[in-house]
């Protein structure tokens, strides 16, 4: 009878140290100790991210602002964390907080300067007729998105798709070139000094990309191209409702994840 008992405690030992080994073995992520909001999730990655994009504007103008254009694409930059909450291998909602610089860029004819505007503050000495007007604008985005993973087409590099939208948080709006800034110009004029664009922006958000395994223990490294389409009106409504900008971007992806 105690050679049962001792034999029965001796398996049980072994089987539990061998499964004790076995789960602290398993990769950090995919653990979801005790109920919570986390713990409905397969794993969760987090990383961080660095996006050189093409800045494209779409205008529309009319009455005061009749004639104003897109100056072309310009190259700006998004950069933050990344965070992929995993809910099967293949699906993940993605989100994060990127910090993104934005370009408005017009072009318009010298008539701007005939508006009753100027007529009643003409320009100062230290002030130029000009045929553009420039801006930085900086955004905090709040993505979010679902990614779809492909199985591995490419060993230890699957393929994702990503779409969603974006929600863009605006901190920051800097006029370049004022002197010749023919739109800062008119904004100088107006009665009460306000903010040319708005607080934020609301965006549809594409992708496709891929991540490379670094290890076994989940690190990676990721790159893709992103199309980001703004579908609200940037221009504040109360002077510049005349004037409506919208915002596209194409972004190049690099980042790391772990």
């Amino acid at each position: 009878m105690k050679k049962n008992v001792l034999l029965s405690l001796f398996i049980l030992l072994g089987v539990y140290e061998g499964y004790s080994q076995r789960f602290n073995s398993e990769p950090r992520y995919e653990r979801n100790d005790g109920p919570g909001f986390f713990s409905r999730f397969y794993k969760l990655k987090m990383g961080f991210k660095f996006s050189p994009g093409f800045i494209i504007n779409y205008i529309e103008s009319s009455k005061n602002f009749k004639g104003f254009a897109s100056n072309g694409a310009n190259v700006r930059l998004s950069l933050g964390p990344v965070v992929d909450m995993y809910i099967t291998d293949k699906y993940a909602f993605s989100t994060g907080l990127w910090y993104t610089v934005k370009s408005v860029n017009y072009t318009m004819h010298g008539s701007f300067y005939d508006n009753e505007l100027f007529k009643m503050n003409p320009l100062t000495t230290d002030e130029v007729r000009g045929t553009e007007a420039n801006f930085n604008l900086q955004y905090l985005q709040l993505p979010l998105t679902m990614k779809i993973f492909s199985d591995q087409i490419i060993e230890d590099t699957p393929i994702f798709l990503q779409f969603g939208g974006t929600l863009d948080l605006k901190i920051a709006e800097k006029a370049l070139d004022k002197p010749r800034n023919a739109l800062f110009q008119y904004q100088e004029r107006l009665a009460s000094s306000q903010s040319i664009f708005g607080l934020g922006d609301i965006g549809l958000l594409i992708g496709i990309g891929a991540e490379k395994s670094l290890n076994r223990g989940g690190d990676a490294f990721f790159f893709g191209i992103q199309y980001q389409r703004g579908l609200t009106e940037i221009n504040r409504d109360r002077s510049f409702g005349d004037l409506i900008t919208k915002n596209g971007a194409f972004y190049l992806d690099f980042g790391v994840k772990f």
